[in-house]
């Protein structure tokens, strides 16, 4: 007899067996047994969660030879037939692969058609977002006024796409990823049943590279139990997934707690050199933060001792250290290699610090004794806060010391995002200006405005960039503060942003002026994504469409 897999070995055949959905398994129930039954059903949620599982569960609840039940008994040959994919009265369709409406039509011309088998005819399509408009179209008229004897029970994973004319007209069911522990708890029952020796570490890595998917986890153990030669380990499930270890992720931590920049990118040089996952090894890190984050608000020692390393992170280092590690993870695929995107990664966790220390170009500024503004001490532990306009006098904290001085308030400047563009600054210092707002400009003075977001980037290095490339700009010695709160005017990059949108918008909008594009649109249900007008300003001034 071949092999079957573990997804299809252990599939739910009853709401019972269902694991991780049990707001909609509830929800469920309660309509059968109280024979509240809707004639069409909307299962959504991303793969390997259960849609069609559902689905099919439900099918053999409206079919079930001892009546309509939330309990099917799975042995009468509705039950059986359901289960094995061999029932008359349950059409399953694929509508990634039948999407037209000529298929459509087809299908549902067998809907006036009584049962062969069964109490109703079901109609599963998955994937039902991949219908064309035109099949929509013909969907609709029959969802509006089925036959008494049809069920249409629809999965899809882009709940966003299907028209709103027939979301109405349906139940929907939001299916949620499932959590690792659920995943990891379902993983250690089915191999016990299966009699293979599993270690609880390694079913925790299988969850975790699940991502919320039962199906997924259960095809990586599947694979991970040929790989470890009958049995899984850590160490087979991470050499198999090329996933860092905790002792590599230890090593990191040891690193950055050392501030050994060095030493950190050997690190870093080692899990590439192995072939691991980098973008993973950025997961690891953001959990390895969130623990030692959680460790500390609780004043409790951290469970895993790898963590041990980063034991003298404070807490304000670790929210800074995951905010890096999160972004780096999103911006890895962006960049040109991957090695290249982790390397800048790790000496940004290297390199940044949380604001809040002395500002070192203080010492370039002129003594209270000079006409210069007066300088109050206020607490070292003391972040940027925003600025208060009381009569004419603006308040500032920058870095550990308040400005006072006299003046009066100005409008923010219109031309910040040229001046922005003609500074050319680069990295995280483009991120901390073209997301910000001058809010006063004079000869010897300005003062930018960032918001809550990115006050964490502006740490001492950042600090002295601006303040070179401002006085480059300007041509002259010039002092830098800086205020937090909320930006009322448009930074440079939502002016980017705007003008590539306005740009697309009217290169779309010509682009639908052609009969030819408006009629291939409509015949396959199409869509235009992106255009530019050639030439455009504002594609050019923005950010790319």
């Amino acid at each position: 007899m071949s092999y079957l897999v573990l997804a299809r070995k252990y599939r739910p055949r009853t709401f019972a067996d269902v694991v991780g959905q049990e707001h909609v398994v509830r929800a469920l129930s309660n309509a059968l047994e109280s024979q509240r039954l809707h004639h069409a059903y909307l299962f959504t949620g991303t793969r390997g969660v259960g849609k069609t599982t559902l689905a099919r569960i439900l099918a053999a609840c409206f079919n079930c030879e001892t009546g309509v039940t939330a309990a099917p008994c799975g042995d009468c040959p509705a039950c059986a037939g359901i289960a094995r994919g061999g029932f008359m009265d349950l059409i399953e369709v694929d509508a990634a692969s039948r999407t037209g409406v000529d298929d459509t039509r087809d299908l549902l011309e067998s809907a006036v058609l009584a049962p062969a088998q069964g109490r109703y005819k079901v109609y599963l399509i998955d994937e039902v977002h991949m219908l064309t408009t035109h099949s929509f179209n013909a969907l609709l008229k029959t969802l509006e006024e089925p036959p008494e004897h049809v069920k249409f029970l629809l999965a899809t994973t882009e709940a966003k796409k299907v028209p709103v004319t027939v979301l109405s007209r349906c139940l929907q069911f939001n299916l949620k990823n499932m959590r690792s522990d659920v995943i990891e708890g379902q993983l250690a029952k089915i191999l016990a049943a299966e009699e293979i020796a599993a270690e609880p570490p390694g079913l925790a890595a299988i969850a975790r590279a699940g991502n919320g998917s039962m199906r997924d986890a259960l095809s990586i153990a599947d694979q991970a139990v040929a790989h470890g030669s009958g049995a899984i380990t850590l160490e087979s499930v991470n050499e198999m997934l090329g996933v860092a270890g905790r002792d590599e992720i230890g090593a990191l931590l040891a690193a950055l707690s050392a501030a050994d920049s060095e030493r950190l990118l050997a690190a870093g040089d080692d899990l590439a050199s192995r072939s691991l996952d980098l973008a993973g090894v950025l997961d690891d890190l953001q959990r390895a933060f969130h623990d030692l984050a959680v460790a500390a608000e609780l004043k409790s020692e951290p469970e895993a001792s790898y963590l041990r390393f980063g034991k003298s992170f404070s807490a304000e280092d670790l929210q800074l250290l995951y905010q890096i590690a999160l972004m780096g993870r999103r911006d890895i695929e962006l960049a040109p290699d991957p090695k290249i995107g982790f390397d800048m990664t790790l000496l940004r966790l290297a390199s940044f610090e949380p604001v809040g220390s002395p500002d070192p170009t203080d010492a370039d500024i002129p003594s209270p004794g000079d006409d210069a503004p007066q300088r109050l001490p206020v607490p070292d532990a003391q972040r940027l806060e925003p600025m208060s306009n009381v009569e004419g006098t603006a308040t500032a904290v920058v870095g550990g010391a308040a400005t006072v001085e006299s003046r009066e308030p100005t409008q923010a400047t219109a031309d910040w995002h040229e001046i922005v563009n003609a500074m050319a600054p680069e990295g995280v210092t483009a991120m901390i200006l073209r997301n910000s707002n001058l809010t006063d400009r004079g000869p010897e003075r300005w003062l930018i405005r960032l918001d809550s977001a990115h006050e964490s980037l502006l740490n001492d290095k950042q600090r002295r960039e601006i303040g070179r490339l401002a006085t480059d700009y300007a041509g002259g010695k010039l002092r830098v503060d800086y205020e937090v709160g909320d930006l009322s005017d448009e930074t440079p990059m939502a002016r980017e942003l705007r003008l590539a949108k306005e740009s697309r918008e009217r290169a779309e909008t010509e682009l639908m002026k052609d009969p030819n594009v408006r009629a291939l649109v409509e015949e396959f249900g199409g869509s235009l994504d992106n255009a530019r007008l050639l030439g455009d300003d504002g594609a050019r001034e923005g950010s790319p469409p």
